[in-house]
Order: structure tokens, then sequence, then C-alpha cells
């Protein structure tokens, strides 16, 4: 009569639970690479909604960037020879920056905004690639009859995208950030994270995923290192008080070469600046860009 070996069942036992574990790691690790390469490609391709096809006082106009990305957008000469280029955050079309283009259009300024590219179906960047939107708008304006000054306000990564472009591109006299990252790194790794834990896991493989998409790095997409070559140009640092700790304005502030400006707007988190404050963010940018030199 043969009898079972109790040391064959517990190496069988032994090597199915190995297996199983190795399974459920290799799902784990699959399951977080696809996550973070999904939730990356997301942000890099926001939709946009469809927009206005009208508006009053506006002209609407086709741009073109270098790269062949087509953009809409709306125009309005100056009555005083300064044209401001507005850009909006993530997923950003032309309407996005109204209430700010009309405040500016009340004291004679001209006013350049464009869908951002995402809108178009090409690949955004967080602010990186936007430049050349930024370089098309303000070679556009420039060739506009009665443009003799250009300026550049940009909220979150239109903010980014009006430093980094600004610094290189000398044509812009004087920049409103509003509520903008200063490191792409350090906003993807904002929140403290344990190494090697789910969270600190998520934020590299953010980062790696980042890099696989655009060919550059999160570290790269850098305006706290391009604020200091706007000067001596004009900018000004304005962001709300609800998201001052995490967009570090101060530590901007002190980046950036004179003439330079802060504001944290009291009561005011990412966005609504204007809204959170009518009176004072009208003074204060209207103040701004009348006295581009």
């Amino acid at each position: 009569m043969s009898t079972s070996n109790p040391t064959t069942g517990k190496s069988k036992f032994a090597r199915l639970l190995r297996l199983f574990l190795a399974g459920l790691a290799s799902a784990y690790v699959c399951l977080i690479l696809a996550s973070s390469y999904l939730y990356t490609y997301k942000i890099l391709h926001v939709p946009c909604l469809p927009g206005l096809q009208e508006h009053t006082g506006l002209q609407s106009i086709s741009l073109t960037t270098a790269d062949g990305i087509p953009l809409r957008g709306w125009y309005r000469a100056p009555q005083n020879g300064t044209l401001v280029l507005l850009l909006g955050g993530l997923g950003a079309t032309r309407d996005t920056m109204l209430p700010e283009a009309e405040m500016l259009m009340r004291h004679g300024f001209g006013v350049l905004l464009a869908d951002t590219r995402s809108c178009a179906g090409a690949l955004g960047s967080l602010g990186y690639f936007e430049v050349a939107d930024l370089r098309a708008m303000a070679d556009y304006a420039a060739a506009q009859p009665g443009v003799e000054k250009l300026g550049a306000l940009g909220f979150s990564a239109g903010g980014v995208t009006v430093l980094l472009g600004a610094a290189e591109m000398p044509q812009i006299r004087g920049v409103v950030a509003m509520g903008n990252y200063p490191n792409l790194l350090q906003e993807i790794t904002y929140s403290p994270a344990p190494t090697l834990s789910p969270e600190w896991e998520l934020q590299q493989l953010v980062d790696l995923s980042y890099g696989l998409l655009t060919v550059i790095t999160p570290a790269q997409v850098s305006p706290i290192d391009a604020i200091p070559k706007i000067s001596p140009r004009a900018v000004l640092i304005l962001h709300g008080e609800l998201e001052a700790p995490r967009t570090q304005p101060e530590r901007q502030y002190q980046a950036a070469g004179e003439p330079r400006s802060l504001w944290i707007v009291p009561g005011a988190g990412h966005g609504g600046y204007l809204q959170a404050q009518p009176q004072e963010f009208e003074r204060r940018v209207v103040a701004f860009f009348s006295a581009l030199p």
C-alpha cells in the first residue's frame, strides 16, 4: 500500500504559493504602470469644449504654430498701443480668459486669446510645448497695425508658458503669471510619500510616463529657472492665498530679477482672482501693463 509524502505535498503548496504571489506582484506592477501612464496621457490630451463662435468686439482668427498646430483665436486691436497675450490653463480654449480680456479692453488694451494646442488634438505638455503657441500669438500680434508693445498674462499652465516664453522672447515686455507651479517635477512630487509606498511609486511612474510621452523630463519644465532671465523686463507673480503653499509664489518672486512684484490674492484658491478681488485685481493688472516701457 502506497502512502502520500507530506513533504512533497508541502513542497507543491509552497511552489503554488510562490507562483500566486509572483502573479499578484506582476498584476500590481502592470496595474500601477497602466494607471500612471493612462493618467499622464489624459492630462496631456485634455479635450476642449467647442466654445463661442462669435463674440462682440472680438475678431475670430486662425493661427498656426511653427510645429504646424492650428489654433483658433480672438483678437482685438489696442487703442493705447499695448496688446496683451492671454493664455489659460489645462484644456483652456480661447474663451477661458475672456473676463480678464474684457477688463483689459475697457482700458484700451488690445488682446489676443487662443486655444491651447490640446484643443487641436496635439500633445500638451503643461507649459513647455505651449511656448510655440505663445510665439505664434506674438508673431501674429506684432504684425498687426497699432501694436507697439506686447505683454503676456497666463494662468496655471498658461502662467508656466508665459514665463518660459518670455525668457526667450524679448519682444514680450512684461509678464503676469498667475497660479503657476515653480517646477513640474516638484508639482508631481508635491505630496510627501514614503519611499516605495504606492503613492511614491505612482509619482515616479508619472514622471517616467511624462518623459516617455513628451521626450522631455518634468524637471526641465521649470518656470522658476526661467524667471531670472526675464529681467530687466517686468514680472508680476499673482497667486491665490489658498494655493500659495503649493505654488510657492514667494519663492518665485525671490528668483525673479527687477522689476518684480508679488500679489497673493486674499481668499482665492487656484483661479478666480478677478472674481475674488475684482477692484484690486483690475487696479494692479491695468497698472502693470500701463507701465510697460
